[in-house]
C-alpha cells in the first residue's frame, strides 16, 4: 500500500508540478532558432551514409559543406511521431527539392523495413542509413530530431519533436536561407 501511494505521489508530481517540466526538459531539447549556435563540430558530421530511395552513398559532411541549405531528419519507421510527420516532409521535399538538400537518416531500422514503408506510402525523399559510428553529440536522444542548416553549414533550427514541416514558418525560413 505504501508503494502504491509513493507511485501515485510521484505521478502527480511529474504531471502537475515543475518537476515534470524539468524531467521533460532533460529528455527533450527545446527548439532553437538562428542566433543560438550548436556545439557540433565538423567531425560530428563525418558519418558515412548508404543511400536508399534513389539516393547515392555519401558522407554527411558533404551535405554540410555543400554550400546549400540542408534539411536533416533523424527518423525510424518504428517511431510513431516520425511516421506522423512524414507526409509533411514529403510535401516540403516536393516543393523545395531543387533548392534544399534533404537528408533523412533512418536510425535503428532495417533497410527492408524502411524501404517497404517508403514504397507503401509513395515517399520519394532520399533516405540514408548510417554506415559508420555517429558521435554522441550528433546521435539524437529523441525521435524525430530535425536540423536545418544554412548555406554555411550552420544549424539555424533544431527540433526534437513532431511538426508540420510544410507550414508557412518553415517555408518562409527555407526561402530566406535559400536567398542568402
Amino acid at each position: 500500500m505504501l508503494l502504491a501511494g509513493c507511485v501515485v505521489a510521484a505521478l502527480i508530481a511529474i504531471m502537475f508540478t515543475p518537476v515534470g517540466t524539468y524531467l521533460k526538459g532533460l529528455m527533450e531539447d527545446d527548439t532553437y532558432l538562428a542566433g543560438n549556435k550548436s556545439d557540433l563540430s565538423n567531425s560530428d558530421y563525418d558519418i558515412d551514409l548508404i543511400g536508399h530511395n534513389g539516393a547515392q552513398n555519401t558522407n554527411l559532411i558533404d551535405f554540410k559543406n555543400s554550400g546549400e541549405v540542408v534539411f536533416l531528419n533523424y527518423w525510424g519507421s518504428w517511431c510513431p511521431p516520425c511516421v506522423e510527420e512524414m507526409p509533411s516532409i514529403q510535401k516540403l521535399f516536393e516543393a523545395k527539392k531543387q533548392k534544399v538538400k534533404f537528408v533523412l537518416i533512418a536510425i535503428q531500422d532495417k533497410p527492408k523495413t524502411f524501404n517497404a514503408f517508403l514504397q507503401k506510402n509513395s515517399y520519394t525523399m532520399p533516405v540514408f542509413e548510417p554506415n559508420s559510428p555517429i558521435s554522441n553529440k550528433m546521435m539524437p536522444l529523441v525521435f524525430p530530431t530535425t536540423y536545418i542548416l544554412n548555406k554555411k553549414g550552420e544549424v539555424v533550427l533544431k527540433e526534437n519533436k513532431t511538426r508540420d514541416w510544410n507550414d508557412k514558418e518553415i517555408n518562409d525560413l527555407l526561402d530566406k536561407l535559400i536567398a542568402e
